[in-house]
């Protein structure tokens, strides 16, 4: 009897202290003066928001209550692989999404309108957004000036007008099987008569579609795509990026998931920056030297225009492992890693990568000093394999002692 309380107690005491809650965000309400109602908001901060000191871009996610998990799951895997920034995602639940997300539209048919009730009401969602909740966001939050947003369905259609209406609002959106069967007179007009200053369009522009080959929705985003791509073609001086993508293995319902995760690769696709990776390559761009500045200063003009800071952090250790196979180069790659440890004093990679180059260019103390600040520093987080660094640390004081 007194063993099985004591497999019971012990039993109770795992699970008290296994339950532990994983949060990916937080809800938040706001009141609307413009919509006359309360709106529930979903908040993803980034890891190490509290302690950072960075700014963030941030990404609004209609139709929230079903795109929150995968959205932010999708980000955070993202994020872990380093092909896209740290970012907030706001995202905004619905009330009433036919009357919220809808542009005006005298076009529809009695059918269509008795079918929808509430709807063409989308220029009081946009002025919630721009006079209200982006503003709001902006003084409680770490934000920097870039912003995406991303709307399916109904949510797609709502991203295109406000393509057309404000197209100064986003600097990025990811538009997914947008619902072009619904007529409205601004996003049917070409390009060239609502685009008068193509070097003011500045924005990235991800569109998909599932395998809806119904009505006109199909033809009216192929449509679409063609008018993007030919103002592109035509005018050099934009700065206008847009990719489309048709993905017919997708029904309407699950097209969302694969689309964020593509569309925030195309959006970043800059932050991926190729190192020369051969002798003749690194000579070709001035040496050694020449090619960190050059990888330096390509992310500090990429940090400029998008607003907040983009790592150089992998690309400077790239360049370091990159210039250690190389013999001749081989001691360049202190330059490369110090430039980064400069750059990012807080990184423990920074500083273990820089222990790895003294190391094996034998300057040993050196290395010594680099892997005890990475050990410390890594100790500081949640970092599973911290052992790793510690493991390091211990290898080399075994070879400075036998020596």
């Amino acid at each position: 009897m007194k063993f099985k309380l004591l497999i019971i107690l012990l039993l109770l005491s795992f699970v008290c202290y296994s339950q532990k809650p994983i949060k990916i965000g937080e809800s938040i309400e706001v009141h609307s003066d413009i919509l006359k109602e309360d709106r529930m908001l979903e908040i993803h901060l980034p890891k190490n928001y509290i302690e950072s000191n960075k700014t963030y871009p941030v990404l609004y996610l209609l139709d929230s209550f079903f795109n929150f998990p995968h959205a932010v799951g999708t980000i955070e895997y993202l994020q872990l692989n380093r092909l896209i920034p740290e970012m907030i995602v706001v995202g905004v639940r619905n009330t009433n999404r036919n009357r919220d997300l809808s542009p005006p539209s005298p076009q529809l048919s009695k059918e269509e309108k008795e079918r929808m009730g509430a709807k063409g009401e989308a220029d009081n969602f946009l002025a919630f957004l721009e006079n209200e909740l982006i503003p709001q966001i902006e003084k409680n939050y770490k934000v920097a000036s870039y912003r995406l947003i991303v709307g399916h369905s109904r949510g797609g259609l709502f991203n295109i007008y406000s393509f057309f209406k404000k197209p100064e609002l986003f600097d990025a959106y990811i538009t997914i099987s947008p619902s072009l069967w619904y007529p409205n007179e601004l996003i049917s007009q070409s390009f060239e008569d609502v685009f008068k200053n193509p070097s003011e369009l500045n924005s990235s522009f991800y569109l998909t579609l599932a395998n809806e080959n119904k009505g006109s929705m199909r033809g009216n985003v192929l449509k679409l795509s063609g008018e993007f791509e030919n103002y592109i073609n035509k005018h050099e001086e934009t700065g206008l990026r847009f990719k489309y993508v048709h993905m017919p293995e997708e029904v309407h319902g699950t097209v969302g998931l694969p689309s964020i995760f593509n569309g925030l690769r195309f959006i970043f696709e800059p932050t991926q920056y190729e190192i020369p990776r051969t002798k003749e390559l690194i000579i070709a761009q001035g040496g050694p030297k020449a090619v960190i500045k050059k990888a330096v200063d390509y992310f500090d003009q990429l940090s400029e225009k998008y607003g907040f800071e983009v790592t150089n952090e992998y690309t400077l250790i790239d360049l370091g492992y990159n210039f250690l196979k190389i013999e001749e180069f081989r001691k360049y790659s202190i330059d490369a890693f110090k430039a980064n440890v400069d750059a990012h004093p807080d990184s423990y990679d920074a500083y273990s990568t820089l222990g790895m180059a003294y190391e094996r260019l034998g300057e040993l103390q050196n290395a010594k000093t680099n892997y005890e600040k990475a050990l410390k520093l890594v100790k500081q987080t949640e970092n599973p394999e911290w052992e790793f660094y510690k493991a390091d640390l211990e290898n080399l004081e075994k070879k400075m002692n036998s020596d």
